[in-house]
């Protein structure tokens, strides 16, 4: 019995050490930026673009949070309301800290494509998932 448990001891020490966190922390208020980028996709799209987010950092890329930059931004925050704050605050903690997994297969770009059309840098990225109103492109 206390082998058996001394080796549970050690292998939830190993998992803790690696591959539960993440290699890159996210920006202070990235959560107002996803409420501000996929508030209408609910928790699937949100948690989504978290991941874009992460990969993006991950590869040394910009984060590329348009949401971030937007004048009213704090405004659209609070007239969404306290459930969508704490919701994207907890994806931030399970992408970013915990290292959930990506269910964007590795995206590191998104676009709504119905609303804003193809962009013009996906000509040279393949589609990863198709996720509620978002396109998910990593290069190929």
């Amino acid at each position: 019995m206390y082998k058996h448990k001394t080796s549970l001891i050690a292998i939830a020490l190993y998992l803790s050490l690696v591959g539960l966190s993440c290699a890159v922390e996210a920006p202070v208020d990235l959560w107002k930026g996803l409420i501000g980028e996929a508030v209408s996709e609910g928790y699937n799209g949100m948690y989504a673009v978290a991941c874009v987010y992460r990969n993006r950092l991950e590869n040394n890329m910009p984060l590329g949070c348009v949401a971030m930059n937007k004048e009213k931004l704090d405004e659209f925050v609070a007239d969404q309301g306290q459930h969508y704050e704490s919701i994207s605050k907890e994806i931030i903690s399970l992408v970013f800290d915990q290292g959930s997994p990506d269910t964007t297969r590795g995206a590191t770009h998104y676009e709504n494509i119905e609303a804003f059309g193809i962009p013009y840098w996906a000509s040279s990225m393949h589609i990863t998932v198709k996720l509620g109103n978002h396109t998910f492109y990593k290069k190929e």
